[in-house]
């Protein structure tokens, strides 16, 4: 689980260790990307998936709300599934269905 919301804790000790030790090196970032694909190209399935995150971001995850009761889904959800998944025209072979809403008593 990562931090609450409202969470005044920003400070992140790897990540100012890891610009400190780039810095000492300009060059040593450039390194580092190369090492990274040429291990991609040599077919390293870790060095691929970082690269493709880092290129065209993480996929969306998907969450499968196919077994859920049709009453227990929301209208957004409804409308999400009668039209095919898709809130505006676009390209798209992956259904997003957000999770129900909590009711409240």
């Amino acid at each position: 689980m990562g931090r609450p919301i409202g969470s005044v804790n920003k400070e992140k000790p790897f990540n100012d260790a890891l610009r400190i030790a780039l810095r000492g090196d300009p060059l040593r970032l450039r390194r580092i990307a190369d090492k990274l694909a040429t291990l991609a190209e040599e077919g390293d399935l870790g060095a691929i998936r970082e690269l493709a995150d880092r290129l065209d971001g993480k996929p969306a995850q998907v969450i499968d709300r196919r077994g859920a009761p049709i009453d227990e889904l929301t209208d957004a959800q409804l409308h999400l599934i009668a039209s095919g998944g898709l809130s505006v025209p676009q390209k798209a072979s992956v259904l997003l269905i957000p999770p129900p809403a909590k009711v409240r008593d």
